[in-house]
């Protein structure tokens, strides 16, 4: 769901610029088993490896990077959203501390054991043909099984909404209206 325009200007030592991007709902304990992942492989120099539906990314962190971490908060809004963003960046001259393999490739060696959790849902966020943007939530297999019901302004709007669906799913309820 996140735009990366630059990344077509960066190139990862071969002819094709590398990208990956992930977001998805979690726990604050499954946050916390995110964030000692990414600290040991920084420690250790080892990387880190991490996976989504069709691609999987090792990640090696330098001795030296450039952290840089936002905190914002709007609560004007009608939904109240507080957001945190960590981001590094170091320099790669060769271009091998990042490593995208789309698992089609059958390059796996990479990547996490497969469990049969690879099967998750995603979020797209578009542009329709009236110039709005708009979140539909896609399974697995193809299927749309919701979407926004209404167009929004901006990208960012309509990424947030999405953000806030999947925030609240998992305590939502079925009830049966008759």
């Amino acid at each position: 769901m996140t735009d990366t325009p630059n990344d077509a200007d960066r190139s990862n030592g071969s002819d094709t610029a590398a990208s990956f991007a992930l977001e998805r709902a979690y726990d604050r304990t499954d946050v916390a088993e995110l964030l000692r992942e990414l600290t040991a492989a920084a420690e250790s120099g080892r990387p880190v490896t991490v996976s989504d539906d069709g691609q999987t990314v090792s990640i090696t962190i330098p001795d030296r990077v450039v952290a840089g971490l936002e905190a914002t908060s709007d609560p004007t809004t009608d939904h109240p959203v507080a957001d945190l963003a960590l981001e590094l960046e170091w320099d790669d001259p060769d271009g091998s501390s990042v490593r995208v393999t789309d698992r089609d490739d059958g390059d796996t060696t990479d990547a996490e054991p497969t469990n049969g959790t690879e099967r998750t849902s995603r979020f797209e966020v578009y542009e329709d043909v009236a110039g709005e943007w708009r979140w539909r939530l896609v399974h697995w297999n193809g299927n749309i099984i919701a979407d926004s019901g209404e167009g929004y302004a901006s990208r960012f709007n309509a990424e947030r909404a999405a953000r806030g669906v999947m925030r609240n799913a998992p305590t939502a309820t079925i009830q049966r209206r008759d």
